[in-house]
């Protein structure tokens, strides 16, 4: 099985081959300095996604997502790569309530790995674990994820999970359509939104000259960036 966007196993090739919940800031977790106890209690749900930064922007730039997969996608054909990034339903040991947890390759990868190490840890759903994130970590030492001993699931923690909203995590990663993409790109550059139709970008100071679309693969970057933007829950577009 090969998917670039929504539920996946640990075993999918999320290189890709060829190659009721509502939506405020309370419900992402945002992961903090030092240790972040949690137990995940879904599986991964993968999409992908862009980091745009208009000119002159000093800082990390927004997400904008991939809409190559519904045809063409302006910022692909730009030039730049797409990247993968999953979500997941988790029970925060810190507030002891149902959070979203949006990660990037490099922890995902380590959430991999325990559960493909079925003799000693296995399905990750069936014990905690704890990100730590290290500023100082450098590349590889960003993030470390560490299992904790395995332990059932306490009476709320299983009603939450059972009321975990799968539906929503299949709509946040469902990929946007090419003119969402466009009228996301338009809006972060502060431009009037004109309601293009199209798939390829130029950016230019002032304006974005889009281009007749043309239907090909993602181009997909597996490179990990710390420095990625944070979902914004505030923005009433697509990322």
């Amino acid at each position: 099985m090969t998917t670039t966007f929504g539920e996946v196993s640990y075993s999918d090739d999320v290189f890709l081959g060829d190659k009721k919940n509502s939506n405020t800031k309370d419900l992402f977790l945002r992961l903090e300095e030092g240790s972040n106890e949690m137990r995940l209690v879904t599986n991964p749900f993968q999409y992908l996604v862009h980091k745009y930064k208009k000119e002159g922007d000093p800082g990390y730039g927004q997400k904008v997502g991939c809409s190559q997969l519904n045809g063409s996608c302006p910022l692909c054909d730009a030039g730049d790569k797409a990247k993968p990034r999953w979500f997941y339903g988790v029970i925060s040991r810190k507030t002891g309530t149902y959070k979203i947890l949006d990660i990037s390759f490099a922890v995902f990868s380590q959430i991999r790995k325990l559960a493909r190490n079925t003799q000693r840890w296995g399905d990750p759903t069936k014990y905690d674990i704890d990100i730590v994130v290290d500023k100082n970590g450098g590349a590889t030492g960003y993030y470390s994820v560490q299992p904790i001993s395995k332990e059932p699931l306490s009476a709320t923690d299983q009603q939450m999970k059972d009321d975990a909203d799968l539906d929503d995590l299949k709509r946040r990663c469902t990929p946007p359509t090419v003119e969402q993409v466009q009228r996301r790109i338009e809006k972060i550059n502060g431009q009037a939104i004109v309601g293009a139709t199209t798939s390829t970008v130029t950016k230019t100071p002032t304006r974005i000259i889009v281009k007749s679309p043309a239907v090909k693969a993602p181009q997909v970057s597996m490179d990990d960036d710390e420095e990625f933007p944070a979902y914004n829950p505030e923005e009433k577009v697509p990322f």
